[in-house]
C-alpha cells in the first residue's frame, strides 16, 4: 500500500510539473455548441481533450477531427458487415464502403483546408462528404442493428456540427 501512495505521490507531482491544468471552465465550449442544432454531439467533441489545447482551442478543426474518427468507426463497421453478409445488404454495404471512403477523404481535406485558413474550402469539402453520406444513407433500406443506427447517426450529427462550427467561425 506504501508503494501506490509513492506512486500516485511521484504522477502527482509529473502531472503538475508539466504545467497541466484542469480549469473547467467550459463556458466557450458551451457558447459555441449553443448555436449548433445538436448540443450533446458537440460538447462531447469539444471538450475532449485529445489532440488539442483547450485554452484558445481550434473548435473548426476539432469538430473535423471528431467528424473523420466517427466516419472510421462507421467504416469499420460497414466493412464488417461487407464480409459478414449475403445478397443485396452485402453489395449496399459494399457501395456504402467506397461512400464513406470518399466521405472521409472529403473531411480529411476540410481538414486540410481549414489549416491552410481557407474556410469557403473546409465547408465545401464538407457539404461533399454530407453528400457521400446520403449517398450511402439512401442504400440502406434492410433493418440494421440499433448500434449501426446510433453510428451513422452520430457520423451525420458531426459532420452537421463541424459545418455549423466552421461556418460561424
Amino acid at each position: 500500500m506504501a508503494s501506490f501512495g509513492k506512486v500516485y505521490m511521484f504522477a502527482w507531482l509529473l502531472w503538475g510539473s508539466l504545467g497541466v491544468q484542469v480549469t473547467g471552465d467550459d463556458s466557450e465550449i458551451r457558447r459555441v455548441c449553443d448555436k449548433t442544432d445538436y448540443f450533446y454531439y458537440c460538447y462531447d467533441c469539444l471538450s475532449g481533450k485529445k489532440g488539442f489545447n483547450s485554452n484558445g482551442a481550434d473548435f473548426g478543426g476539432k469538430s473535423i477531427l471528431c467528424t473523420i474518427n466517427a466516419f472510421v468507426i462507421v467504416r469499420r463497421t460497414t466493412l464488417e458487415f461487407s464480409l459478414n453478409s449475403t445478397g443485396h445488404f452485402q453489395e449496399t454495404t459494399k457501395v456504402c464502403l467506397e461512400k464513406f471512403d470518399s466521405c472521409m477523404g472529403y473531411c480529411r481535406a476540410a481538414l486540410k483546408a481549414w489549416r491552410l485558413k481557407r474556410k469557403s474550402d473546409a465547408i465545401q469539402f464538407l457539404n461533399f462528404g454530407f453528400e457521400k453520406y446520403f449517398d450511402c444513407d439512401k442504400l440502406i433500406t434492410d433493418p440494421i442493428s440499433q448500434e449501426y443506427v446510433k453510428q451513422l447517426t452520430k457520423a451525420k450529427n458531426l459532420i452537421e456540427v463541424s459545418l455549423r462550427i466552421v461556418a460561424l467561425s
